[in-house]
């Protein structure tokens, strides 16, 4: 199989999955600097993108693992 591509931003927040280890949207959102943070929403949008291309799953609501 192999490697999904990601965007800038996917690649962004997975890194923030990489520090972190399991989080919820939240606390992936909260881990970019206030100047360049984006919406709630956005990250939560990537993160469901991230699940179709299998490069994290939820664990449980709330939280998403890498």
């Amino acid at each position: 199989m192999s490697t999904p591509k990601l965007s800038r931003l996917e690649l962004r927040v997975m890194e923030a999955f990489w520090k972190h280890g399991a989080a919820s949207v939240r606390e992936i959102q909260e881990s970019f600097p206030v100047a360049t943070r984006p919406a709630y929403t956005t990250v939560q949008t990537i993160v469901s993108r991230l699940e179709e291309k299998k490069a994290v799953r939820r664990v449980k609501k709330g939280a998403v693992n890498r």
